[in-house]
């Protein structure tokens, strides 16, 4: 048997974090990357490449023997972090990490309780666009520059592992401006949860319906896009053919569309109904097998909605908490699209909590 080196730094798993997390976070102990890791302790010249679907779904069970050798843990340790045993299927997952949201305010607890950041298993499932615990949106947008991508994990001068943005450094954090409370988007993703974890006729609708929602329409855009529904800032994804959009949509995008499924399917919704009638009868034609290019746009007046204006001291309050707040500070110095977009983001934030 060929013998394992040891790692001298290996932080013990959380009960709830993803595989592909623990290896990160072992490998920035080191300031690099797992696969690195794996061809050291392996002595071997090259560590398999795998990307995070692979390591969460799929992992080499010999590699997890490896690791678990190496950092002195126990092999079922590590193989319980790993998704393949979840009792859902794999489409009930995001597939891409930079789609997946992690909660501020978890990870605010994470560093004051002294220990490295984590992500949480959870935070890799559709429904996951809530901190059930907090009552926040997750996020995959930087607080300071607003750039959406995969958050990296570094080790600080204290030898603690943090996420930070990948593009200004900033680390992920809650601390700077208060969120908003999303009690009700919290239950509607505890409805998608209950239809996953049931499975059977109910898992066949949701997915139907989230399919409906991103099927082409005859211009082409997403059907879910020509509802008049409060739709998230920034570039529209496009529609989906595949079998299960949900996997590949951002949280703000997710929570957008799971709250149109929880009302057409089950009545749910928050003060009123949003869904046009339209919908309802376009679903039933999606049904019946008709093609998504037949699914037409609702009429315009029905994409209408009153706008409620605020007073002037209203918005001269919004403006001075704009000008004052940790962002406004934060703003890249040049003058240009960048800048633009960035304080374009913080009025849409002020305008949406305020």
């Amino acid at each position: 048997m060929r013998q394992v080196r040891l790692l001298a730094v290996a932080p013990r798993p959380c009960d709830d974090e993803l595989l592909s997390c623990w290896h990160w976070r072992v490998a920035s102990h080191y300031s690099t990357s797992p696969p690195q890791v794996e061809s050291w302790i392996s002595g071997s010249p090259r560590g398999q490449n795998q990307d995070f679907f692979s390591r969460d779904f799929h992992p080499n069970q010999a590699v997890i023997r490896l690791w678990a050798r190496a950092c002195r843990i126990r092999e079922g340790d590590l193989d319980r972090l790993s998704l393949r045993g979840a009792r859902r299927p794999k489409t009930s997952f995001v597939s891409d990490p930079m789609d997946r949201g992690v909660c501020p305010l978890c990870l605010d607890e994470d560093a004051e309780e002294g220990r490295d950041h984590y992500c949480r298993r959870w935070w890799a499932g559709v429904e996951a666009v809530v901190c059930p615990r907090h009552g926040i949106g997750l996020e995959n947008n930087c607080a300071r520059c607003f750039r959406s991508g995969l958050f990296q994990f570094r080790q600080t001068p204290a030898g603690v592992v943090r996420l930070f943005c990948r593009y200004c450094g900033a680390v992920v954090s809650a601390r700077g401006f208060p969120r908003r409370d999303q009690a009700e988007i919290a239950k509607v993703g505890e409805v998608i949860r209950d239809a996953i974890a049931k499975g059977g006729p109910e898992l066949d609708l949701v997915t139907k319906a989230s399919r409906f929602f991103w099927a082409r329409t005859s211009d082409g855009a997403p059907y879910i896009t020509a509802l008049g529904l409060p739709l998230p800032y920034g570039r529209r994804p496009s529609a989906s053919i595949g079998i299960a959009p949900l996997m590949s949509l951002s949280p703000a995008w997710r929570a957008v569309t799971i709250a149109a499924i929880t009302e057409l399917l089950f009545g749910l919704v928050d003060e009123r109904p949003r869904l046009p009638s339209s919908a309802c009868n376009a679903f039933g034609q999606f049904e019946r097998g008709h093609t998504a290019p037949d699914l037409q746009a609702p009429p315009q007046m029905q994409m209408t909605s009153a706008v409620k204006l605020r007073s002037e001291t209203e918005y001269r309050q919004l403006a001075r908490g704009i000008v004052e707040s940790q962002g406004w500070s934060s703003l890249p110095p040049k003058s240009g699209r960048a800048r633009n977009r960035a304080i374009g983001k913080l009025m849409l934030r002020a305008l949406n909590d305020g």
